[in-house]
């Protein structure tokens, strides 16, 4: 497990070095940096000058998406912390210390459940109504033509007619099984009782004033004894970091799709002759349609704003999502650098990131959903589910690289758009 912050956002450490002034972008790629022998990883923008580095600030969808990123990481460092510290007083706390905990009687206000987290025990009886002959005789051990003798007969009490088919009908349970406080439901009524067991699994908050050193200490075996409920520590502990980094890389793949859905969203504002380009010209609309995308015909900013979320819906169509917003890009605004030909280094080695790339990061999203489904996911033990912390920076790595790429070409306008006079 990680012991300290791993996947903060690096480090973009401008170094001025009069010699390096106009040096071809290609030569600076992955080129390592060293002053007085140290080494110091240095993030290079993709860009036709050092004065490009991290100027995207200005573009809104990539800035939201680094500020996703950086609580995302925020998120994986405490919690990886937080492993740490509980792995090391388990290991250092005998069982024996935890066994006087217990967690007392809870009253109902405390706890906290759905009617999906409700379980009954127990079987519903039909307590008083007024059955059809053939009704009654189930209850008897009878037959239905003798209840109707003895009916007949006003050996079972008056007899009232059903409201739903005129059937003849008489009251449930005989007079001499009825309590003192009975009352006779309306005719096509039943009354039922049921002795249950009801039990729902909840969650309850446990509240302690750790500024006082009794709660202190009575919160550390409070929240020991629960980890110790989870299993060994060991295998917790890997569990917990694959539920970990699955959480993140999901959330991480999750914003780089909002990232493409929101620079679509700019460039279609920008340029929102595209969307006749892309959707061709069979598209058609309804007088109803174009009624409420305008809002009762009052404006045509909600008419944009809808045709532009109805053609990112049909590029996110057929499950090509991200591949699907990405070549759209590529074709519809004439990209001057390919945004799959993002690189990123990882431990000093160059990587280059590409469109199988991301079909690779793809499949491994949708495995990992899978798996969360399954409900025996959290305990096997199969090579493919796991996720290490290196696997992941990889995955995201390439992510934010793509990002980059797609953003410096949309920020610094290096497109085209079809038909137009030249560059955006």
């Amino acid at each position: 497990m990680p012991t300290a912050p791993r996947h903060g956002p690096t480090s973009c450490i401008l170094i001025n070095y009069p010699a390096l002034r106009g040096m071809p972008y290609d030569a600076l790629m992955g080129m390592p940096w060293s002053s007085d022998g140290i080494t110091t990883n240095t993030e290079i923008a993709r860009g036709d000058s050092l004065t490009a580095l991290h100027d995207l600030e200005g573009f809104p969808p990539y800035a939201a998406y680094v500020a996703r990123g950086k609580e995302i990481e925020e998120l994986i460092s405490l919690t990886s912390i937080s492993y740490e510290l509980s792995q090391q007083l388990l290991f250092s706390t005998p069982p024996e210390q935890l066994a006087d905990v217990t967690f007392g009687e809870l009253t109902p206000e405390c706890w906290s459940y759905s009617m999906a987290d409700v379980v009954l025990n127990g079987t519903p009886e039909m307590s008083a109504a007024w059955l059809r002959y053939e009704e009654y005789a189930q209850h008897m051990d009878g037959t239905p033509e003798e209840i109707a003798n003895q009916a007949k007969a006003g050996l079972l009490g008056p007899v009232r007619i059903h409201p739903s088919d005129g059937a003849p009908v008489i009251l449930w349970p005989p007079e001499n099984e009825r309590a003192v406080d009975f009352q006779e439901p309306e005719p096509g009524t039943y009354r039922f009782q049921m002795a249950a067991n009801v039990t729902a699994n909840g969650t309850v908050d446990l509240s302690f004033d750790l500024s006082d050193p009794v709660q202190l200490e009575a919160a550390r075996k409070h929240y020991l004894k629960l980890a110790t409920s989870l299993g060994k520590v060991n295998e917790v502990a890997k569990r917990a970091k694959f539920l970990l980094f699955r959480a993140a890389f999901l959330l991480q793949w999750t914003s780089f799709e909002v990232f493409l859905r929101e620079t679509i969203e700019e460039l279609l504002t920008r340029h929102p002759q595209v969307i006749l380009e892309s959707a061709g010209k069979k598209g058609t609309l309804s007088y109803e349609q174009l009624f409420s995308m305008t809002n009762k015909l009052s404006t045509i900013e909600s008419l944009r704003r809808e045709l532009i979320d109805m053609e990112i819906e049909r590029l996110r169509s057929n499950g090509r999502s991200i591949h699907g917003m990405l070549n759209f890009l590529k074709g519809a605004f004439r990209f001057k650098s390919d945004p799959y030909k993002a690189w990123y280094v990882y431990k000093g080695e160059r990587r280059q990131a590409s469109y199988n790339t991301l079909i690779e990061i793809k499949e491994r999203r949708n495995t990992l959903v899978h798996e969360a489904s399954d409900s025996r996911s959290a305990t096997s033990s199969k090579e493919e589910q796991e996720l290490g912390d290196e696997e992941y920076m990889k995955y995201i790595l390439t992510l934010r690289s793509v990002a980059y790429s797609v953003s410096f070409s949309v920020h610094h306008q290096k497109y085209e758009v079809p038909n137009s006079a030249g560059p955006a």
